[in-house]
């Protein structure tokens, strides 16, 4: 556990000391920093499939793109002009707020991991600035990465999964389940493989400077050599996050305890203050959350780039490994 002791030390002593990466770190949580951590949690809801196509599905059921959508459109521009040049600016507001962030996620990304490696490297000049223009420069591959890696996991939920709901439909249910399960683990392990290749890469095009499909290969090399490391890896984080989620809720349990006493005391007297009280409970939960989300993802994000570097220029051996060699020995 020494390798992971030292790697999360290290990770943790970076993230305290250098508070204006959490500003990073609460943006590149967008993107889903800890992809591999949402896939372990949705895969034993048994919600894999839910989480990818959900979204799809409501973007359909809205019906945006019907038939009748349009003429609607049609309609409202010939009864009332304003009105539709007033939604699509508010649309187009929208988009560019979209837009924003999902530039701003990209960047922050690429940001973190770029100080993250200043840092770890004992060097002085790492702040603000210097993350922002890394991450400004290395937008499009660190946005390309991610886009990739979801493809890549819808693509292979598809392949893996479509020819299971023909066959489980014919068999029973206790087929049907052991069926499911093999190939939850097959998805699993392909979804996880591509989360950690893209970690990699990552780091090969932010740090070593690759081009983008070479980082990729690199990132499957660095993988391929290390699968069980990152494997544990992955498990030590999920551990940890688990561990400051309990943690998160027990202490807003205890901290909401005074604002809800305040707050039935004033209901009994004024509805003005026991709004006001909700409203300051609120935004303490709120800010509370986005600063844990913040640390957490930082964290996180500066423990993989640790561990990156590690692999990269010293190798190193999975705890499994050195179990069995000790016992062997």
């Amino acid at each position: 556990m020494s390798l992971y002791r030292n790697l999360l030390g290290q990770s943790l002593k970076i993230t305290w000391r250098n508070k204006y990466l959490l500003f990073f770190g609460l943006f590149a949580a967008l993107l889903g920093n800890g992809g591999q951590y949402e896939l372990l949690v949705n895969g034993l809801n048994g919600e894999i499939g839910k989480s990818v196509f959900s979204g799809w599905q409501s973007f359909k059921e809205t019906g945006l793109f019907s038939a009748q959508t349009f003429s609607n459109l049609i309609e409202v521009a010939r009864e009332d002009t304003a009105a539709l040049i007033m939604v699509l600016f508010v649309s187009l507001i929208i988009l560019a707020i979209a837009g924003f962030l999902i530039w701003l996620s990209a960047v922050s990304q690429a940001a973190l991991v770029n100080n993250a490696s200043i840092h770890i490297a004992n060097k002085k000049s790492g702040d603000f600035k210097i993350g922002m223009v890394a991450g400004i420069n290395k937008f499009w591959p660190v946005f390309g990465l991610n886009i990739v890696m979801r493809i890549a996991i819808i693509l292979s939920l598809l392949l893996i999964g479509t020819p299971v709901i023909f066959l489980t439909s014919k068999l029973g249910s206790v087929a049907a389940g052991i069926i499911y399960a093999l190939v939850f683990a097959g998805f699993m392990a392909i979804a996880l493989a591509v989360s950690f290749i893209m970690k990699y890469a990552i780091g090969f095009v932010i740090i070593e400077e690759d081009k983008f499909f070479e980082s990729i290969r690199s990132g499957w090399r660095l993988f391929k050599e290390n699968w069980l490391v990152s494997m544990e890896m992955a498990l030590i984080l999920f551990l940890v996050g688990l561990g400051v989620s309990i943690a998160y809720l027990f202490a807003i349990l205890i901290l909401f305890t005074p604002f809800l006493l305040i707050g039935v005391l004033l209901s009994k007297i004024t509805v003005f203050g026991y709004v006001i009280v909700l409203m300051i409970a609120f935004l303490f939960y709120l800010a509370a959350l986005l600063v844990t989300g913040a640390v957490l993802s930082t964290f996180q994000t500066v423990s993989w780039t640790a561990l990156f570097l590690q692999l990269l220029n010293k190798g190193g051996t999975s705890k499994i490994v050195r179990v069995v060699s000790g016992l062997v020995k």
